[in-house]
């Protein structure tokens, strides 16, 4: 008999290997970007940058899109090129950098480089070499930002801490305010037990996903706003593990309703009325991570001159981005926001 469970558990598991390699094959999405640059930080990492030139006449400064939490670039510059908002605004004239953060995508390691960090890691450490390596492929020394969740309060706090290469900003579901949230609550105390297996966890389901849909993960992404094989891919090319620094940050953030830096030095939404650059915040009435209060609160507080949408019950978290109309409603309200934050080369 222990032969036979044996038998048995070998056979699950040379199953499971081949689904997970097999649809992780069938649904993979390549990168449109016309080149990827690395830039190596100063503690040891290789942040990636995926490059789409200006298809359209040219404009200045460049974009930097910048990801959330437990997901890379393909939120932003995703492989169905409908749903790429770099490619979009490529289209429309502007030099587009999406960037992978340290533990992400197409980033990598040297010997040596920590394996643990946070938010303020992302700002003091990827966020410079990323603006230097733009800086050198384009002469520009400022970016325009766009930054989704996790991305967005970069973007805000990147403001404050390097006011003159920031040009302008968009946050697109981007809290600075973490009252009592239960869903969100519930959420991160889930997370801890999946965040090294977050990729494996996503890329398991991924075949069968859209068929049974847990309502914990609404509040992450608003399911019917979204096409099966859309979010099929989206859990199988963008979901990247969870960095327990940055998830122990985001606790310190709900513990308190604070942003700011782990040591207290830096008190990022206290520094927003400082922020002098143009400003976009977008929100949607679905969303469980950044519900519309909690966008208002860093428009109600930004310094510059600023706007602030709402885009209704339709959109939730993620399918700002992947929702089936999105290319059609949310992308071309930040292109004709950044537009106006740019010029003709």
């Amino acid at each position: 008999m222990p032969a036979v469970a044996l038998l048995l558990l070998a056979a699950i598991l040379l199953l499971g290997i081949l689904h997970y390699h097999f649809w992780t094959w069938w649904l993979a999405v390549p990168g449109g970007e016309d080149a990827l640059l690395h830039a190596r930080t100063r503690d040891g990492w290789h942040v990636a940058l995926a490059r789409r030139r200006p298809r359209g006449p040219p404009r200045a400064p460049p974009v930097l899109l910048c990801h959330g939490i437990a997901v890379n670039r393909q939120t932003l510059d995703f492989g169905v090129e409908r749903y790429s908002l770099s490619a979009f605004l490529s289209r429309a004239g502007f030099d587009c950098f999406a960037i992978d953060l340290r533990g992400s995508g197409d980033s990598r390691p040297l010997p040596g480089a920590p394996t643990r960090w946070n938010l303020d890691t992302y700002l003091a450490e990827d966020v410079p070499v990323a603006l230097d390596a733009i800086r050198s492929a384009t002469g520009e020394a400022r970016v325009l930002w766009v930054g989704h969740s996790q991305g967005a309060m970069l973007g805000m706090a990147a403001c404050l801490l390097y006011p003159d290469r920031i040009a302008g900003l968009v946050s697109i579901a981007g809290p600075v305010r973490f009252g009592a949230r239960g869903p969100l609550r519930r959420l991160v105390t889930v997370l801890p037990l999946l965040a090294r297996h977050a990729r494996l966890a996503a890329r398991m389901v991924a075949p069968v996903s859209g068929f049974w849909h847990p309502a914990l993960a609404e509040v992450a992404v608003h399911l019917k706003n979204v096409d099966r094989p859309v979010y099929r891919r989206l859990l199988s090319n963008a979901i990247e593990p969870l960095q327990m620094g940055a998830l122990e940050q985001l606790g310190v953030f709900l513990r308190e309703d604070s942003f700011r830096s782990m040591d207290g030095r830096v008190d990022y939404r206290a520094g927003l009325p400082r922020c002098t650059q143009p400003a976009l915040f977008l929100s949607a009435e679905h969303d469980g991570l950044a519900p519309p209060a909690a966008v208002e609160a860093a428009f109600d507080l930004w310094g510059g001159p600023k706007r602030y949408r709402n885009l209704g019950p339709r959109y939730g978290h993620t399918d700002l981005l992947l929702g089936r109309n999105a290319p059609e409603v949310v992308f071309p309200a930040i292109r004709e926001f950044l537009l106006e934050a740019s010029a003709p080369v």
